[in-house]
């Protein structure tokens, strides 16, 4: 992918940074050359910033007779709408073991058995394409935890496979999608099952998607760092401070060694406010994209939202495509920071001053 992009250099104040909506142009894309961050088609670099919340988007509000929902979910996205941020963590399967109840599947009749309810993927097409349009992303889990219909080991079978392909052939026409094959996958898949379904939605996505996994808590992604199907890291770790995530981050960082990228899509007791905000470029500055677990969008105040969309542009701005974590450089009230391999361009936050800068630096010193 060819990166044709002029940046002018900036030294900006995080409260002055104007939150103004942004809508994405081309899809969502993975660059072979730079896979530990992600892109738009049209090369421009593309952060996500967001809610983690809520995962049962999809089966929020009374089931309907024929088995849609009457719902907030257009009001949930129209608060999205203007803050910058960019996200919905949503799951398909919620039942079947999942967190949701027996009809958290979008089957005729909430039975498997009966295929897919098109009634409910037509009301699904309404909610994603008004995300599309706002720059939203769709981030569309297979299986929530422990979830499985198809008790199959290892293998894939014909029922599941086309379940995924059907799936995948309805919705990847979407540029603000990206597909996650199972929340914490470990409690009901083995890798190589979850290998196969990647491979299955590959081959059924002629616009090549990114492929995520979740995995139950930790830094390591070993089992999959190598699939040539998944692109990202949905990483899950439960630590409840700024620091503490911040290192974290940057343990997946390293052990990713540019293969994937990361997203921080799981952290309890995220907070509001000035905890949440700081939390965020806490894991952004680690080298991972940001959403916020608890963060439901319905009783989430708008200033928290926005701070979100502030991360995004700021980081949308720059450079951030070239560089990798850097807490050594010796500028004065940076905590964190990410910096080119050579040190020319640098991205730095501090808590104690509240504020973001970019720097670029000709001859490599502070």
């Amino acid at each position: 992918m060819k990166k044709t992009r002029l940046r002018t250099r900036l030294t900006t104040a995080l409260a002055a940074l104007v939150v103004a909506p942004i809508v994405a142009t081309a899809q969502i894309v993975v660059d072979p050359d730079t896979p530990e961050w992600l892109y738009y088609s049209n090369g421009q670099p593309f952060f996500l910033a967001g809610p983690g919340d809520p995962e049962g988007f999809l089966y929020r509000g009374t089931q309907n007779p024929d088995g849609t929902r009457d719902g907030d979910q257009a009001a949930l996205i129209d608060k999205l709408k203007g803050t910058g941020a960019n996200s919905i963590y949503m799951q398909i399967i919620r039942s079947n073991g999942g967190d949701g109840n027996a009809t958290h599947n979008p089957f005729v009749n909430n039975d498997p058995g009966q295929g897919l309810n098109e009634a409910v993927l037509a009301q699904w097409d309404t909610w994603f394409a008004e995300m599309d349009a706002a720059g939203i992303v769709v981030y569309l889990f297979f299986y929530d935890d422990s979830a499985r219909i198809w008790n199959t080991g290892s293998s894939v079978g014909a029922e599941e496979e086309a379940f995924f392909a059907a799936i995948v052939n309805r919705f990847k026409t979407l540029d603000n999608l990206m597909w996650v094959v199972a929340e914490e996958y470990a409690e009901r898949y083995t890798p190589q099952r979850i290998s196969a379904l990647a491979a299955v939605i590959r081959a059924n996505d002629e616009f090549a998607h990114p492929i995520a996994v979740h995995l139950n808590e930790g830094t390591s992604f070993s089992e999959f760092a190598n699939d040539p199907n998944i692109d990202q890291f949905s990483m899950q770790y439960n630590e409840t401070t700024a620091v503490a995530l911040h290192s974290g981050v940057v343990s997946a960082w390293n052990q990713a060694n540019g293969r994937f990228n990361i997203n921080m899509s799981e952290a309890t007791q995220w907070g509001t406010g000035t905890e949440a905000r700081q939390k965020a470029w806490a894991v952004a500055t680690g080298g991972a994209y940001v959403m916020a677990l608890g963060m439901d969008i319905e009783n989430t105040p708008v200033s928290d939202l926005e701070d979100m969309g502030r991360l995004r542009t700021f980081f949308e701005s720059t450079d951030f495509d070239e560089m990798g974590p850097n807490d050594d450089v010796a500028v004065s009230g940076v905590e964190w920071a990410l910096s080119t391999s050579n040190d020319e361009k640098l991205i730095a936050y501090g808590r104690n001053t509240g504020g973001s800068i970019e720097l670029a630096v000709p001859d490599g010193t502070y």
